[in-house]
């Protein structure tokens, strides 16, 4: 009978499991007056650990029984799947959905497994054998399922990975909520560390949700829904063309809208940090009462350039559609890429 092990989502139980690993050479620990830092080894950096926790209106049963399913696997990890679930089993994950490159494994050992509690893996990431624990805690009515992921290595900061896991997440809770995957990233062409001249200089990204066309447009134009959809915390919005548009600050993406047309188009100008200036267009096409949402980003003026908005708005309208169809995408950031570790 497999021995019950108690997961706990700490930054004592991280340095407690990673501690093997240390003994391997692989990466060493230190808790100076309580607090756990990390460090690799001296030839490779660590990036923030990723921090994250969706809310499931399921039974902490259910939500159990569905996330170890290879036949629900298929439909929010990978187009092709292999599962052992037990500790030292694996899961594989292949296709043009499963998010795998030359730089990301296709497989998650499990190092450790509690029923209805807890699951510690390990990914390969940028040949580094990262950790991450999925961790289950019942709510009222609804059930919480937590990501902490880290031990990942600073090369991989162009990988977005936060956004990743945010459409995985999501379309676990499409699954189980609305029967069908949000949207899913394709992987097929995705090289962020190879980037060449014949690449995409631009994005285009489309999105269905079963809701009239009039909600999708008031989501992305009202600052109280931008506020829980964008976690925007006190967004500009003047609805007329040259009119303010934010969701930050200055220099944090939109900037002003150069197109406004009631539940069928917005448009407005994009800058982030020292980026020229882009242009962002979205669409809410009815089609038989639904809405077809689609995203085209465009003007930049080198390949380069769009790393990150790939994944990015893809994360954004998979999101999107959780949030119009079931009030809420239940996704929380419980931490930001960009903090320091």
């Amino acid at each position: 009978m497999m021995e019950l092990l108690m997961i706990r989502l700490s930054s004592y139980f991280i340095h407690r499991i990673h501690q093997r690993q240390a003994n391997k050479g692989i990466m060493h620990y230190a808790k100076p007056r309580g607090r756990v830092t990390v460090a690799m080894a001296p030839r490779e950096e660590v990036a923030p650990v990723i921090r994250m926790r969706i809310s499931l209106n399921r039974t902490i049963d259910e939500v159990w029984e569905k996330l170890i399913d290879p036949l629900i696997m298929l439909q929010w990890l990978g187009n092709e799947i292999s599962a052992d679930i037990r500790a030292g089993g694996s899961i594989t994950f292949l296709g043009a959905n499963a998010p795998t490159t030359s730089e990301l494994g296709n497989k998650w050992e499990i190092e450790e497994i509690t029923k209805k509690k807890g699951i510690l893996l390990s990914w390969d990431i940028m040949g580094t054998k990262t950790l991450f624990v999925l961790r289950f805690r019942e709510g009222p009515r609804r059930t919480y399922l937590e990501l902490k992921h880290g031990a990942i290595p600073d090369s991989a900061i162009d990988f977005h990975l936060p956004e990743h896991w945010n459409i995985l997440l999501g379309n676990f809770k499409a699954v189980l909520e609305l029967g069908s995957e949000a949207l899913r990233f394709d992987y097929s062409d995705y090289r962020p560390l190879r980037i060449t001249r014949y690449d995409s200089k631009e994005v285009r990204v489309s999105v269905h949700t079963a809701v009239p066309t009039s909600l999708p447009f008031d989501v992305f134009t009202n600052p109280e829904k931008l506020k829980r959809f964008i976690r925007a915390d006190d967004p500009k919005i003047d609805p007329q063309y040259a009119g303010l548009y934010t969701w930050w600050a200055e220099g944090m993406g939109p900037v002003v809208f150069t197109k406004m047309v009631q539940d069928e188009e917005i448009q407005f100008t994009w800058v982030y940090g020292n980026e020229p200036e882009t242009h962002v267009n979205i669409r809410f096409e009815e089609i038989n009462g639904d809405s077809l949402v689609t995203l085209h980003h465009h003007g930049f003026q080198k390949p380069e350039s769009v790393i990150g908005y790939n994944i990015g708005w893809t994360s954004i309208l998979c999101e999107l559609k959780l949030f119009c169809e079931l009030g809420d995408s239940g996704i929380e950031r419980l931490s930001r890429w960009e903090e320091s570790v």
